[in-house]
């Protein structure tokens, strides 16, 4: 067995090498890892040519749509924004209303940045608001820090739902008869500890200690419920793909609407210096606010009015869809495709209409999508490679082989190391999507060894993927990137690897005990 697990393991292996040893860059060392995997399963697991083209064209499409639809989408959304001037509106809203450094950075930290991730995702959440602190007089390795750690509880439901829907898609679990919500629910509540301890850990970073947190007790508790609650209740009852945002944006209004009505001294080590916190066309916006939210508000709209809050809508549009069979081997999946009622087609139709209503141009829709897929298709396309290796490496049985392994090694104590797989996954690539399909069908294969039900240790698996991402050095090179200063990644990554190791023992913890009860 020893030397199956050895040969099963390699191209995991390789991607955790040639990205932190060889400094590779995801695409390239997937795009490798997936020849390394082809070669292997025909070499090894005496699969057929027909058979290997057919699991990585499965994979391969799997990732275009949907996946790779809503990665666009999300990007599109983002990049019209900025073209339109939005996004330095919305900037400027945020920006101005409290002078109290605590204030400022839950607002930006942890309620717009949770919002970014929500909407985009892939790296704007750490970016945006690292930035906008800097320029509002934070210090940037502290910036890059607090918005890393106001990162690390969504990831798991970021770029509207794209890392859990991945997770669902490649452990098969609609094969299996169990819906989106069966896995968004239990990676919420894994969640709960990290969304609960952020906020405060936010407002002690910003002091140095957690004598900050006088004074500002109740909006950072209003920070966490107003998150929290939201955020559970879509992913448990409604689905992934609006949890994070919803629970971000009534957390913002919440946040906002208090800091506003809080009255009271500041102390003068929290006082907040306004420098450029904002360009010259964001202190004179071209359109409301109002006007700059609209795409963010129809994306909500469109998601929500289509999902099964609706019966009768989503039924209608979930019928369009097609269903086929590709893989030539035996125990082939199906692979469907929801041509319409999928979030990646409503994010750009919502991102169309908000760009034309705030005054783009057809021409301006035309260069902006040009220019999302010249910017975005290696991203996309690393996301390819992966799903094409995880499906090889299922029907060549190399995941079992890797789940009888860990069973044999762990034994019962398996689900608490759960999240560390996951979290191992997020810091090699950079990405909670990446990391979902490497490991989803591994968790669930284990899962069926050990008794367990599926859904939770791949929502463990989802769970560690957004711990992991804050140390991940993909994520550090973005933040470092943000602020402006350069050779800073050993001090933001010294700065975020004690909490990254705190919230991974968190979720262990949580998830071993749900095992348990």
């Amino acid at each position: 067995m020893l030397l199956q697990v050895i040969l099963a393991v390699i191209p995991i292996a390789w991607l955790i090498i040639s990205m932190t040893a060889f400094k590779m860059s995801g695409f390239n060392a997937c795009g490798i890892g997936l020849i390394i995997t082809a070669i292997e399963c025909i070499a090894v697991y005496k699969m057929g040519v027909l058979e290997v083209a057919t699991g990585a064209l499965e994979g391969a499409l799997a990732a275009i749509w949907p996946i790779g639809i809503i990665m666009f989408g999300a990007m599109f959304v983002y990049n019209l924004s900025l073209r339109t001037g939005a996004m330095d509106v919305i900037k400027n809203m945020l920006a101005s209303v409290s002078n109290d450094k605590r204030v400022a950075a839950l607002i930006l930290g942890w309620c717009f940045g949770n919002f970014m991730e929500g909407i985009a995702g892939f790296g704007t959440a750490v970016a945006i608001p690292a930035a906008m602190m800097v320029g509002l007089g934070f210090d940037p390795i502290a910036s890059a820090v607090i918005c890393l750690i106001g990162n690390a509880a969504s990831p798991a439901f970021g770029a509207i739902g794209t890392p859990t829907i991945s997770a669902y898609n490649t452990a098969g679990f609609e094969a299996m008869g169990i819906d989106m919500i069966s896995l968004s629910a239990p990676t919420s509540l894994l969640l709960a500890g990290l969304c609960i301890l952020s906020p405060f850990v936010i407002v002690w970073l910003v002091g140095g200690s957690p004598k900050a947190l006088k004074g500002v007790m109740p909006i950072t508790i209003v920070s966490v419920i107003s998150f929290y609650v939201p955020f559970y209740a879509i992913s448990a009852f409604v689905g992934p793909e609006l949890s994070v945002t919803i629970g971000a944006i009534i957390s913002l209004v919440a946040v906002v609407i208090m800091g506003r009505k809080t009255s009271g001294e500041i102390p003068e080590e929290y006082l907040l210096e306004k420098k450029d916190a904002v360009s010259e066309k964001a202190t004179k916006p071209q359109m409301s606010v109002v006007k700059a939210w609209i795409p963010y508000v129809l994306i909500v709209i469109f998601i929500l009015g289509s999902s099964k809050l609706v019966p009768p809508i989503n039924q209608a549009l979930g019928s369009i869809k097609s269903t086929v069979t590709i893989y030539a081997g035996e125990n082939a999946g199906k692979l469907s495709f929801s041509w319409i009622n999928t979030p990646g087609v409503w994010m750009f139709l919502a991102g169309i209409i908000g760009a034309l209503v705030q005054g783009a141009s057809v021409s301006d829709l035309g260069q902006e999508f040009v220019a999302t897929i010249k910017k975005y298709w290696k991203a996309v396309a690393t996301v390819v490679f992966i799903v094409a290796i995880a499906k090889l490496m299922g029907y060549a049985g190399m995941v079992i082989a890797l789940a009888n392994g860990l069973v044999a090694l762990t034994g019962s104590f398996y689900p608490f190391i759960a999240p560390i797989i996951g979290g191992i996954g997020c810091f090699v690539t950079g990405s909670a999507t990446s990391a979902c399909v490497m490991f989803a069908k591994l968790q669930t294969e284990i899962a069926g060894q050990l008794n367990i039900d599926p859904t939770w240790l791949v929502a463990a698996n989802s769970a560690g993927a957004t711990a992991g991402k804050m140390i991940s050095p993909q994520s550090i090179a973005m933040a470092a990137a943000a602020i402006s200063v350069a050779g800073s990644d050993g001090k933001i990554m010294s700065a975020t690897l004690k909490w990254c190791v705190l919230y991974l023992i968190i979720l262990c913890v949580c998830c071993y005990v749900g095992v348990l009860l």
